[in-house]
């Protein structure tokens, strides 16, 4: 429905090299989770829908920021220790995860589908992670969603990475 935004990609890639070059954190959100990605040069399915047909829906506009999977942590990872095992996400996007990019470490994944929902990036000299859903959505907002995960573990790692490459 949408061919995107080639001015903007272009834009916030050369501002993901730029922070990732002086060694800022970088926290990409949903979107900007598949940035990072291809900004390391992986790449993505288009349209989850039609390239992954078994697939969870991972979007879908009439019940939106309400739409919800639970997410699977990797043994050793970093989120398992900020989030737990398992815990429910909302998800908002039709895009995902293909092939990863060079350095990029898998996190967390969908337990249903297998979709990527949560990545790092080594060997950048800096603190670079995406998540596919939005940690910023308030989980108690959404009455009828039944326990959505708090996404300020996420937000603190990424405020306490700015606050250390701050103090430096």
């Amino acid at each position: 429905e949408w061919s995107g935004d080639r001015v903007r990609d272009l834009y916030e890639m050369a501002l993901v090299r730029a922070f990732v070059g002086q060694g800022k954190p970088v926290l990409g959100v949903c979107c900007g989770a598949q940035l990072l990605n291809v900004c390391f040069g992986g790449s993505l399915y288009q349209d989850i829908g039609t390239q992954k047909p078994r697939a969870l829906v991972h979007r879908d506009w009439n019940t939106y920021d309400r739409l919800h999977h639970l997410v699977t942590c990797e043994p050793g990872s970093q989120l398992l220790k900020w989030m737990g095992e398992s815990f429910t996400v909302n998800t908002v996007h039709h895009q995902g995860l293909n092939r990863l990019g060079q350095g990029v470490v898998v996190e967390a994944r969908c337990p249903d589908d297998g979709m990527v929902e949560a990545i790092r990036i080594e060997g950048t000299g800096a603190w670079v992670y995406g998540v596919q859903w939005h940690p910023e959505f308030v989980a108690n907002a959404l009455g009828d969603v039944p326990a959505l995960a708090d996404g300020s573990p996420v937000l603190e790692a990424w405020l306490a990475a700015a606050r250390e490459r701050k103090s430096r």
